[in-house]
């Protein structure tokens, strides 16, 4: 792509990655994480941080490669081969439609706490349905129009967050926060398994780097920021919400709820809203980035390459992102929130393992640029990234690594039947 088609910066990127890391999982999983470990939830935000600092490490290192975009699917086809760079890019399309297609089911939760009515199944997958197909026809306009509604998304759901924190801290019970752990450590696995999900989305920021300015710095720039503002901002909310709220195991609506104690109805209100548009936030920056694997896979011959097509006036691969949005708009209309989030963890996995295992390869094969981020270490870090995801993985459950094999397997036929 030419440089004056290169539309996105250094902060849109940023703003990208902290729209997919802080979306739907800080406004609903407080009171499931708590119901796992009561104060001790927030050490397994701490630890699920930590744990995927180290693979954004890896990602950091491994664009610093390229100025295309592909993300994960990009640096498993150069380490590995073009079979494991299509099962990564592949896998990579799919935990993205299912995350997509699981926050914008979430987004009424939110909105029913102004009435109970709007919680009902047909208002949740109508909402579902309409920001799907909004966002799925934003981006088909272009890519700068998409980033600058993420970048606006961003900005809202981080003020309200902060307001609450900074709201909610001053009145921590110290009687909420002991003991630590009322139901011991049994419930720190799942609790992860839940964290994880709440991690993901870094992995997206590379994958538009063909439409970005000097992808190679930029990049690495807002995988790392992005996990760092979201560990940061998670750790915090949770302590507030498990301090203040003795009720927080059993809230529908866990920050809304906690709120209402520390910020009267109003407050309440105004974090429901919140919630609701930090998950259309969410939704903004999976439509930009979703389309975008399946794209890459076409350029490469692995789909038919109609998909890879661009706009003539948008610029924009607009056939990947009608599929895409028509798949995400059945998946959303099918599926719960729950099952989606399960799905999205396991199929996740497959990227991170390969982007940490990669690291190594490309160092090697590929000549850095002066100045590109290194990793300090040598493979401590990746060897630590891949660890961590295998642990995390092994939190879920047989019938979603069987779906993402199932899912996999479609994959290599339909690859098959296009290099007939």
């Amino acid at each position: 792509m030419s440089a004056e088609n290169r539309a996105l910066t250094r902060f849109d990127l940023t703003c990208i990655g902290i729209n997919s890391v802080v979306g739907s999982s800080i406004f609903m999983f407080p009171a499931a994480l708590a119901g796992f470990l009561g104060p001790a939830s927030i050490a397994a935000f701490a630890a699920v941080g930590l744990l995927m600092f180290s693979v954004g490490l890896c990602f950091a290192e491994a664009a610093t490669h390229f100025d295309e975009a592909g993300g994960s699917y990009l640096y498993a086809r150069e380490a590995f081969g073009d079979r494991v760079g299509f099962a990564i890019g592949w896998l990579s399309w799919f935990s993205y439609l299912f995350g997509w297609a699981a926050v914008s089911n979430g987004i009424a939760s939110y909105l029913s706490w102004f009435d109970e009515s709007l919680a009902s199944p047909w208002f949740v997958k109508s909402v579902a349905g309409v920001t799907i197909l909004s966002f799925g026809v934003l981006n088909y306009r272009g890519v700068k129009l998409g980033a600058w509604v993420s970048n606006f998304f961003t900005a809202a759901k981080l003020a309200a967050l902060l307001v609450f924190v900074a709201v909610g801290l001053p009145k921590l019970q110290g009687g909420l926060l002991t003991p630590l752990a009322p139901k011991a450590w049994s419930g720190f696995g799942p609790a992860c398994f839940l964290a994880y999900f709440a991690f993901q989305g870094f992995e997206g920021i590379p994958v538009p780097s063909g439409e970005a300015a000097t992808p190679r710095k930029h990049v690495p720039f807002a995988v790392v920021t992005s996990l760092i503002v979201a560990s940061v901002v998670y750790m915090l909310v949770q302590l507030v919400a498990v301090g203040t709220n003795p009720g927080l195991a059993e809230a529908k609506r866990p920050l809304a709820d906690t709120a209402f104690l520390i910020m009267g109805p109003m407050g309440a209100g105004f974090i429901a809203l919140a919630a609701a548009a930090s998950m259309t936030g969410y939704t903004s920056s999976a439509a930009l980035v979703c389309p975008r694997f399946l794209s890459a896979l076409a350029h490469d011959g692995h789909v038919p390459a109609a998909l890879g097509a661009s706009h003539p006036r948008f610029a924009t691969p607009y056939l990947s992102i009608l599929v895409t949005t028509g798949i995400v708009l059945s998946a959303a209309l099918v599926f719960d929130f729950g099952r989606l989030v399960d799905f999205s963890n396991i199929a996740v996995c497959a990227q991170y393992i390969t982007t940490c295992a990669a690291v190594p390869v490309l160092r090697r094969r590929m000549k850095a640029e002066p100045g590109s981020f290194r990793l300090p270490g040598g493979l401590l870090v990746p060897v630590i990234g891949v660890l961590a995801t295998l642990w995390l993985g092994a939190q879920g459950g047989a019938s979603e690594i069987l779906w993402s094999a199932a899912i996999l397997a479609a994959g290599f036929v339909i690859r098959a039947l296009c290099r007939l």
